[in-house]
């Protein structure tokens, strides 16, 4: 559920659910969704959501992918972890984890008004039994695991057995600052002597009194914790603990203090209320060295650890001098990719100048034995419904053509890996649905020459090299309207999106069977019998339009969705301009076209409306977010 969906559609039902049904329902279809063979696919291919390997660190000999990490508010029986891995994050927490387990029979609840979520204290526990293979799978992801652990004052060997049986699976454990000293020392101990050894932190709540903590952490850091974990929870009347907004600013404090106590060699994770992209910086600049989110995804959506990895890059970038290798065009995918645009574009204003005087050129003629006067004598009308189906065809290649170029040009020149993935994707269907209408007998010889000729080009740029992105606009550190707005401007892009490439499977399916419509075959006034009646190539001829029409709306379908599922970002006035340049060209052509021959059926022509209005209104709401730029730009510490 990306943001797109969870903010407009899902938030708002899941919250008029309670608390444990909503999170239940969410965890659970998000944990079978990345379970299944293609889950982990479809969950990459919605969001996009990796870190850049630039925001990679290294603490206490672990590496984590980005300081961006996962803590236990969320999902401590680690239900989705397989799913919430892929959302970002630099490292995973569950627990607290327990030999037998427990429940206090009191359900999680929301807070929204506080912007939180209230839990019994002590938390509900996992047991060990269910920790350990949930612990596993979670590894397999590649992250970082850490297992918060609880044990009765004394239980030695339920902490040595805690310790060795989780040991295989995750990175580091962590404990209470309430723990007895001696149970500290028990579980560093086990730790040590685990196989692997691991390292342990404090977990030190962020309500706890700074002043009567510190020598018990003096303690613990004096017998050898790796370090220590600020939780984001706060104490609430009577019996419970409100994870969210209320620990923000304790637990800012927390970090502050620990840091200036201990100085930069202690690994510091800090957590509480991180909400936003700024909520995560402020924690940073406190000195927290990693920063853990859990009730911000389910008050600011999914995207969340995306926006902050996108934060962190652009203050990392601000900051880092990166070593950039010397660009040699025709060695830069961009250079290949924005040639392959150029070449759609002049060869689709070739192909629309042709549709919309002659139709049909020579060896179209020679194919079907006739004239262009002979067409025109067998049916008034044909021509005009060629024309309609080659004046469309030449519309979408130029939207395509323009998409590549405006993609090249100003994402992958600047290094931006999933507009180049875009033009691949988007590449690849069209070239391989120049197969669709060899099985009728009719090869384009122009067609087939102009698609050697591109091929070659898309060729060179999957062989040529990125380049390194440096973003150059701050990313939005807080929601606003302008952001709300876009993500309803987003869901429908990407509906128009899809709606493009069912378009182009249906006039595909529809160009290798039965070739017409009734609004076709009523338009010309003929019948299916009548034209093939006619000549045995005339129907091939119109399937050939009809296949490649189809593809060409397939991969202009590509072209236009991905770029809104990876590629949306405030400041990216580039890709507002390059959609709506691209869009009306294609809607222009194939609607004019249309209105000039006369086929006006409404039938065939409410798609094309329905999808003009949707693209409009997805591109207005849009426009604040995509054409802004950040009134809070990015600052790191």
């Amino acid at each position: 559920m990306p943001d797109w969906f969870y903010r407009t559609v899902s938030r708002p039902v899941l919250f008029r659910l309670p608390a444990v049904v909503a999170r239940d329902l969410t965890l659970g279809f998000m944990g079978w969704l990345a379970r299944l063979p293609l889950g982990p696919a479809v969950i990459d291919f919605l969001g996009h959501m990796r870190a850049d390997p630039r925001l990679r660190q290294s603490f206490l000999g672990i590496d984590f992918p980005t300081a961006v990490g996962l803590g236990p508010g969320l999902d401590a029986a680690g239900v989705a972890l397989p799913a919430l891995a892929r959302f970002g994050m630099g490292f995973l927490e569950i627990g607290p984890v327990t030999t037998a387990g427990s429940a206090s029979g009191r359900p999680v609840e929301r807070r929204p008004d506080r912007q939180a979520l209230w839990s019994p204290d002590p938390p509900d526990s996992l047991s060990l039994a269910a920790a350990v293979p949930r612990a596993a799978e979670a590894s397999r992801s590649g992250l970082p695991l850490i297992a918060r652990l609880s044990f009765a004052p004394g239980a030695t060997e339920d902490c040595r057995r805690l310790v060795r049986e989780l040991a295989p699976h995750v990175e580091l454990f962590s404990c209470l600052a309430s723990s007895q000293r001696a149970d500290l020392e028990t579980l560093l101990d086990a730790a040590r002597t685990a196989t692997p050894p691991r390292p342990v932190l404090l977990c030190v709540p962020a309500d706890l009194d700074v002043g009567e903590a510190e020598p018990l952490v003096d303690a613990a850091v004096t017998a050898g914790v790796g370090g220590l974990l600020v939780d984001g929870s706060v104490r609430a009347e009577p019996d419970g603990r409100l994870i969210g907004g209320p620990a923000r600013e304790p637990a800012l404090e927390q970090v502050r203090h620990w840091r200036s106590r201990y100085g930069p060699n202690l690994l510091l994770i800090g957590s509480g209320g991180v909400h936003e992209p700024e909520y995560a910086l402020a924690l940073q600049a406190a000195g927290a060295d990693l920063v853990q989110v859990d009730s911000g995804l389910v008050y600011s959506g999914p995207g969340l650890p995306k926006r902050i990895n996108d934060a962190l890059l652009f203050a990392g970038t601000r900051t880092a001098v990166l070593p950039q290798a010397p660009e040699r065009p025709p060695e830069m995918t961009w250079f290949w990719t924005a040639l392959l645009g150029a070449g759609m574009l002049f060869g689709s204003l070739l192909a629309m100048a042709i549709a919309v005087t002659g139709v049909v050129l020579p060896y179209d003629e020679a194919f079907l034995g006739m004239s262009r006067a002979d067409l025109l004598a067998l049916n008034p009308r044909l021509l005009d419904f060629m024309a309609h189906d080659r004046v469309s065809l030449a519309g979408t290649m130029v939207a395509i053509g323009g998409m590549y170029l405006g993609l090249s040009l100003h994402g992958v020149r600047q290094g931006l890996h999933w507009a180049q993935k875009s033009i691949f994707v988007s590449a690849g269907t069209g070239f391989a649905s120049f197969f669709l209408f060899l099985g009728f007998g009719y090869l384009d010889t122009f067609h087939a020459f102009v698609t050697a000729v591109l091929f070659q080009l898309l060729l060179l740029a999957v062989h040529s090299r990125l380049g390194t992105h440096t973003p150059a606009v701050a990313p939005a550190l807080r929601e606003d309207r302008a952001w709300r707005l876009s993500l309803w401007g987003q869901l429908l892009l990407i509906l128009h999106g899809c709606g493009l490439l069912g378009a182009g499977l249906f006039i595909s399916g529809i160009g290798v069977t039965r070739v017409f419509v009734a609004e076709d075959l009523e338009f010309m006034r003929t019948t299916v019998e009548t034209l093939h009646a006619a000549h045995a190539h005339l129907v091939p001829l119109v399937a050939h339009d009809r296949a490649t029409l189809g593809g060409m709306l397939l991969a202009s379908g590509w072209a236009f969705l991905l770029p809104v599922l990876w590629g949306f970002r405030n400041g990216s006035a580039w890709l507002w301009w390059t959609w709506l340049v691209s869009g009306l060209c294609a809607y222009l052509g194939a609607l004019g076209i249309h209105f000039t021959v006369g086929y006006t059926s409404l039938v065939h022509l409410l798609p094309a409306f329905a999808g003009l209005g949707i693209f409009l209104l997805g591109l207005g709401l849009s426009y604040r977010y995509l054409c802004g730029r950040s009134l809070t730009p990015a600052t790191g510490g």
